[in-house]
């Protein structure tokens, strides 16, 4: 058995005299110094608890077997031979109450960016459904009012659900390509328009959507004169009178018409020659109608006559293209018959009623 070297922490087995004390470390000589004793002998801290042996760190082995424990922890922080703030435990931090969720799985949708348009009033959305209600009902009522103070109550209640069926044609064909729409709004003397609230994804879509307007107000001009044939009531013949006349201008390819529209799917070249048939017209009847729709036309046609064709927004095929035309002239011819077929009978009566 090899003997313990001196400076060194004593074993288990040896007796408390044999324990180093800080009191007596260093030795007197410096020159034959041995090294500290690992661990090394710190005095005890403030306060620390060693019956019998005052200063002596760390405690003997009876210190253990005699059970010896820590002083229990103070009442207060002013309690001797602690730290400040010993034995008081922080109080839990609040935290903030989450939302229950019922379902597993369900959780709210995450909050969108909002438009930077929002401070101009509410903007619809792609996936917008909503219809509201307040300003075309109230466009519709001011419209009516208007005409019929001009045109009395049964032509112009009879006027504006041909307006209603020519814009419904719009709102119904845009909303199944699933782009948000409003109701129409109506402006008394100059029509209606039904506002769509993103731009088509190819101009197949716009062209499809313009033509569906003077679709419907061509059904809704049969309706009328079918309706004339079967009842006589008189002022149903003017009323298909007007709505094929109307739609037939409307096909004219001047922008904002839905001529214009249509004719983008299928050639540019269009525009210029309706915009001077527009002028021819104007200048030969003085109507200032023609005249606002020719100022238009000219905006749109610098607008949009510099973009046709330079981006993938006009690339369709060429057998949509060769529909949408069939279509569109077609349709212009079926509304130039019957509106040259009525004028004899509209001339016959001898006025509007």
């Amino acid at each position: 058995m090899t003997e313990e070297p001196e400076g060194q922490t004593p074993r288990p087995n040896q007796q408390p005299d044999q324990w180093r004390t800080w009191q007596g470390w260093p030795p007197a000589s410096s020159a034959t110094a041995e090294p500290p004793a690992y661990p090394p002998a710190y005095p005890p801290p403030p306060g620390y608890y060693q019956p019998g042996q005052p200063g002596v760190y760390p405690p003997p082995p009876e210190y253990y077997e005699q059970a010896g424990q820590r002083p229990p922890a103070p009442t207060s922080p002013t309690a001797p031979g602690y730290p400040p703030g010993y034995g008081q435990s922080s109080p839990s931090p609040q935290y903030p109450e989450y939302p229950q969720y019922g379902q597993y799985g369900h959780y709210p949708a995450s909050p969108q960016p909002q438009s930077p348009l929002a401070s101009a009033g509410p903007v619809a959305s792609e996936t917008d459904t909503s219809v509201h209600l307040f300003w075309p009902i109230v466009s519709a009522v001011v419209s009516f009012a208007v005409y019929w103070l001009l045109l009395g109550w049964q032509f112009g209640l009879g006027f504006m659900a041909l307006l209603l069926v020519h814009e419904m044609g719009h709102f119904v064909v845009i909303r199944a390509k699933g782009m948000p729409a409003g109701l129409p709004i109506f402006i008394p003397m100059l029509g209606a328009f039904v506002t769509m609230r993103r731009a088509p994804a190819t101009v197949r879509d716009e062209a499809e959507i313009a033509l569906a307007g003077p679709l419907a107000g061509t059904v809704g001009g049969v309706i009328c004169l079918i309706a004339y044939w079967q009842t006589g009531l008189s002022v149903l013949l003017p009323l298909a009178y007007f709505s094929f006349y109307i739609n037939l201008l409307n096909l004219i390819p001047v922008g904002p018409l839905d001529g214009a529209r249509v004719t983008a799917a299928i050639s540019k070249w269009i525009w210029p020659i309706g915009l001077l048939g527009v002028a021819l017209g104007a200048w030969y009847t003085r109507d200032i109608l023609l005249i606002i729709l020719g100022i238009f036309g000219v905006f749109q046609l610098f607008s949009r006559f510099s973009e046709a064709g330079r981006t993938s927004y006009y690339a369709i095929s060429a057998g949509a293209r060769i529909y949408i035309t069939l279509l569109y002239f077609g349709l212009a011819a079926v509304l130039a018959y019957a509106t040259y077929a009525l004028q004899p009978l509209m001339a016959a009566r001898g006025g509007l009623f």
